[in-house]
């Protein structure tokens, strides 16, 4: 039977709010709840207690989780309250979610010939790797010796943007449809040649993996959308069997989720949606924070709970958080007033430093000299990949162990990786692995029979690739030997310069990006990441001034070697548990630690701003962006529970060069009775955009 979750027991287990929250299971419910309040707790014991107290078949709950680690974890709470299993088979992630709709679905032949589909039940769902062979099949047909890399990643790129992005079509009666992008409505909304190129090679791949009754990850919430709209018998069939519906972390909550939720959503709209909009961070990533905001006129009459007792971190933290957040515009029913009922606690401490070098030491010395039993109950957070190479470095200096979460260690990086690969070519021209490397990256229509022709020269010749690739050349055999000779005029430019030695390894690695053209690659290959990996590539120019700074007799031999063997000694603590953890402050959501340290609180940086952002976006567009950086900022610094250090860099090796940069706005935000300051006595900071 399992243990009965009634009123006296939520009671017991949870505070007024939360008790509420649980007990309370007609009708709409938006629950506020604050960083740290126990939202976790809150919902599973409201799951448990419709199973237990009021006999609620556990199929008949659709419980929307963000991702499977949490539907897993919150699945073990239930059974541990409850003291038993249970079947909760709709709680799950959006896509598992809609997996298990279509499944349900396709079985059935007359649904499928309505639809006009091809797929059954059991269809394949393709991951990456899959995609990119299907795609290939379609494309390489047509752009034969065109297709290269970044072509092949525009088009790629395209076709997910398609799929993901949507508009909302007014109906007669003034509602909105949410109206998917398939290839027929992109091919007719086509206004230039590649847009329709790319929406032909949308059609044809849509046609494969249909042929291959199969779907890749971005059609399962889109052909779930798009059968229950056209379907509306077989849409309410569904709002019917979920007579309860609770949605975690709703303030993430895309367009296309949202119009699910309403295809899923019966008339006694018994839907619990718990979310912060203070957290909402995710907007370059299509979460639209209005979905929250607009809950309670969506459905109205709704019942509003905030959660606003924290209790993970110090009181502290807590105020001092909040009184930055306090300066984002709210609804007025949206606020909170988060408060922690712990000691005061430490100050947040506030050190002003003189560069990006000093403040990766400070953070190093000041974890080596905490005595914390524990690393992994330190963080250091950033707003971007770049900044942890420094950091990485300091840390390592002192022999402590880390691990960059979610992420790729600094000199790991592929852009990092193939910048390498040409001062190792350089440094040892017979280096193979460098050479196969960087022989069409960036893309020079240097194919695979080519590549290939180098491979059996340097076997016959026994010599390395590079001295085949010049004798293929000097041959003059062969339709890429113009190719060839292009290429080796500007590695035999560089080696020159190697040779003379009188050009700094700083210089040379910038000659290398520039003349290959490869942050013009980057951009090419992918526009929203292109900024973060210029940004990794002037980082390591940073990194290469700074060891010729500290060893100015060494030479590139020395610097590969130095690199080697940071590699090696990051690769000996793998398997060390006990690790300091350095992430971007996106990748902290949802996690906690004792100790965090938030790196780089410079305006520019955080808040970022991208280059070129002033000139092209409007002041309103600035305005929110600002705003969810100010809520980023929030969720970093209420992820510690007894200690926060921030810090700012006078001047920062930024972008290709020393800069200077005034404090993060957000540290002027701090409530000054929070803090303690180390450093500069004034920070004033931008007038805020």
């Amino acid at each position: 039977m399992g243990r009965m979750v009634d009123a006296a027991l939520l009671q017991h287990e949870l505070n007024e709010e939360q008790g509420f929250a649980a007990s309370k299971i007609e009708g709409p419910m938006l629950i506020l709840a604050g960083a740290g309040s126990g939202k976790t707790r809150a919902i599973t014991y409201k799951i448990s207690h419709l199973i237990s107290a009021h006999n609620v078949d556990p199929r008949r709950i659709l419980a929307v989780t963000f991702t499977n680690k949490a539907a897993r974890e919150m699945k073990s709470r239930i059974q541990t309250i409850l003291d038993s299993s249970v079947n909760l088979e709709w709680m799950g992630t959006f896509h598992s979610v809609c997996v298990r709709i279509l499944r349900l679905c396709l079985g059935n032949p007359q649904l499928v010939r309505t639809l006009g589909w091809t797929f059954n039940k059991n269809f394949s769902i393709y991951d990456d790797d899959d995609q990119k062979r299907i795609l290939k099949e379609v494309v390489k047909p047509v752009l034969g010796d065109e297709l290269d890399a970044t072509t092949f990643k525009k088009i790629k790129s395209a076709i997910s943007r398609y799929k993901n992005s949507c508009y909302k079509q007014m109906l007669p009666d003034g509602t909105t449809k949410l109206v998917l992008q398939t290839p027929a409505v992109v091919l007719e909304k086509a206004q230039y040649s590649e847009e329709e190129r790319d929406a032909r090679f949308y059609r044809d791949y849509q046609k494969s993996l249909a042929e291959a009754n199969a779907m890749d990850f971005d059609d399962l919430l889109g052909n779930t959308v798009d059968l229950l709209q056209r379907l509306p018998k077989v849409a309410a069939q569904f709002a019917h069997r979920f007579e309860y519906v609770v949605v975690d972390e709703y303030q993430d909550t895309n367009d296309v989720q949202y119009e699910l939720l309403k295809l899923l959503i019966n008339e006694s709209h018994n839907i619990t949606v718990v979310g912060d909009d203070d957290q909402s961070i995710y907007g370059w990533r299509g979460a639209n924070i209005d979905i929250i905001r607009n809950f309670h006129r969506d459905f109205s009459p709704v019942a509003i709970v905030k959660f606003e007792r924290n209790y993970r971190s110090t009181a502290n933290i807590v105020q001092g958080a909040g009184s930055v957040i306090a300066h984002n515009d709210r609804p007025l029913e949206m606020k909170k007033e988060v408060y922690s009922k712990q000691e005061k606690g430490d100050l947040i401490h506030v050190l002003h430093v003189e560069d990006d070098r000093v403040e990766a030491d400070k953070i190093a010395r000041s974890i080596w000299n905490a005595g914390l039993p524990l690393y992994s109950e330190t963080a250091i957070f950033y707003r971007t990949n770049a900044q942890s190479r420094a950091l990485e470095k300091a840390l390592n200096d002192l022999r402590i162990p880390c691990v960059i979460y979610g992420g790729t260690r600094f000199w790991d990086r592929k852009e990092i990786r193939d910048i390498l690969a040409y001062l190792r070519i350089l440094a040892n021209p017979r280096d193979d692995a460098a050479f196969l490397r960087i022989i069409n990256t960036p893309p020079r229509q240097i194919g695979k029979t080519t590549v290939d022709q180098i491979r059996e020269r340097s076997a016959t010749e026994s010599v390395s690739f590079w001295e085949a690739l010049c004798s293929l050349v000097e041959s003059g055999v062969g339709r890429s030997v113009v190719k060839l000779s292009d290429f080796k005029k500007t590695v035999d430019g560089w080696l020159d310069l190697v040779k003379g030695g009188e050009t700094a390894i700083p210089l040379l690695a910038e000659k290398i990006i520039n003349d290959s053209f490869y942050r013009e690659f980057l951009k090419k290959e992918d526009e929203t990441t292109a900024d973060d990996r210029c940004g990794n590539l002037d980082e390591m120019i940073n990194a290469l001034r700074e060891f010729e700074e500290e060893y100015p007799d060494q030479g590139l031999d020395a610097f590969l070697q130095d690199i080697s063997l940071l590699t090696d000694a990051d690769k000996k603590v793998e398997n060390v548990k006990d690790r300091v953890t350095l992430m971007t402050i996106h990748m902290a959501k949802g996690l906690e630690f004792h100790t965090v340290h938030i790196a780089g609180c410079d305006d520019c940086i955080f808040p970022l701003i991208r280059a070129g952002a002033l000139m092209q976006e409007s002041a309103e567009e600035r305005k929110k962006q600002t705003e969810e950086e100010r809520r980023l900022f929030y969720v970093g610094c209420t992820r510690a529970k007894k200690q926060l250090s921030l810090y700012h860099a006078e001047r920062r090796f930024w972008q290709g060069s020393i800069q200077n940069f005034p404090p993060s706005r957000f540290l002027e935000e701090l409530d000054p009775l929070t803090t303690s300051v180390e450093g500069l006595e004034d920070f004033s900071v931008l007038a805020p955009l």
